[in-house]
């Protein structure tokens, strides 16, 4: 169970790059969770300390109303929230009955501790990610 585990992690770009151990260390604070069509997972202004992993299914991030993104399997949303503690800047929906992996932002804070390296790897993703957003969101 658990190397399928790790295989499920690593097929998502933002853990691609970790060990067994940092894997391991990812797992202990992620549950899976099943989300209904319709449901909102992150509304944007809310203060949150967490971050959803796409296992199946999708999400729409919407900002002020307006359509952002879709989001599939293996892709992320709120990882923000997790790195900086700041308020969540879009609203995130599911379009279809979607499973997520919800990592916990106080155990990630714990996780970090014990593993860094983690947080080093996992930067260059969520740094590519906030260029990409800054360019395509340029007004």
């Amino acid at each position: 169970m658990a190397h399928a585990y790790h295989e499920h992690l690593k097929s998502i770009p933002l853990f691609a790059d970790l060990n067994d151990d940092e894997l391991d260390a990812v797992a202990a604070i992620t549950t899976e969770l099943d989300v209904k069509q319709g449901s909102t997972i992150i509304a944007e202004g809310a203060s949150a300390h967490e971050m959803f992993v796409v296992v199946s299914g999708s999400l729409e991030v919407t900002r002020g109303g307006e359509h952002v993104a879709n989001i599939g399997p293996g892709g992320f949303a709120g990882e923000m929230a997790l790195l900086t503690h700041a308020r969540r800047d879009a609203t995130v929906t599911a379009t279809a009955d979607t499973t997520v992996l919800h990592l916990d932002g106080r155990s990630f804070g714990g996780m970090l501790e014990q593993a860094p390296m983690v947080a080093v790897k996992m930067l260059p993703v969520v740094a590519a990610r906030v260029i990409d957003n800054s360019t395509n969101h340029a007004h």
